[in-house]
This record gives C-alpha cells, sequence and structure tokens, in this order.
C-alpha cells in the first residue's frame, strides 16, 4: 500500500469537519427562531398553549432581530426578544438620557 492512501481517511475527516463548522455557522432562519421561541413558549405555558398563539414582528434596534409575542387564550403574554443569530436577550431598555 502507497504512502499516501494512509492519508485518505485523514483527508475525509477534514472535509467532514469543515461541512460540520459551515452548517454550525449559518445563521438561522426566522421561521427556526420563532419554531424554537414558539415551543419554549408551549413548554412554559402548558394547559392550552399552541405554537399558533405565537408571532414575530422585527425590531427597529439593529441589536435585535425579532421580537416573538406569544398570547395564551386564558389571557398570560410572553415576549421573547432575540438577537441576529437567534440568541435570547434581554428586554430592551429606554432610551438613554
Amino acid at each position: 500500500m502507497t504512502r499516501w492512501m494512509f492519508f485518505i481517511p485523514v483527508a475525509g475527516l477534514v472535509v467532514v469537519a469543515g461541512i460540520i463548522g459551515y452548517r454550525m455557522g449559518q445563521v438561522p432562519s426566522e421561521t427556526e427562531i420563532i419554531t424554537r421561541y414558539a415551543a419554549s413558549y408551549v413548554a412554559m405555558a402548558g394547559n392550552g398553549a399552541a405554537l399558533t398563539d405565537c408571532a414575530a414582528t422585527i425590531h427597529p434596534d439593529p441589536a435585535i432581530r425579532l421580537v416573538i409575542n406569544c398570547a395564551n387564550p386564558n389571557g398570560l403574554t410572553t415576549t421573547f426578544y432575540a438577537g441576529p443569530r437567534g440568541e435570547a436577550l434581554p428586554p430592551p431598555q429606554g432610551p438613554a438620557i
């Protein structure tokens, strides 16, 4: 067996690692973000909550990508703020004076 054949498995691992790294570096779509937060809402709200209780709007601040509002039929409203990569953010504060 020639020496270069020993490097084929290493090259395969490098390609697989590159594909995984590329996929993990992609920004999630708005649908994926909304679905993730809606599932979190259903887990928190429990009885009577559904994924369709949630709707999202964009926020004027570029640091906040989406504002997801979930309204439970019982009257409970839950609001989530998602950053540019879908990460959870605290509620924004008012303008600095």
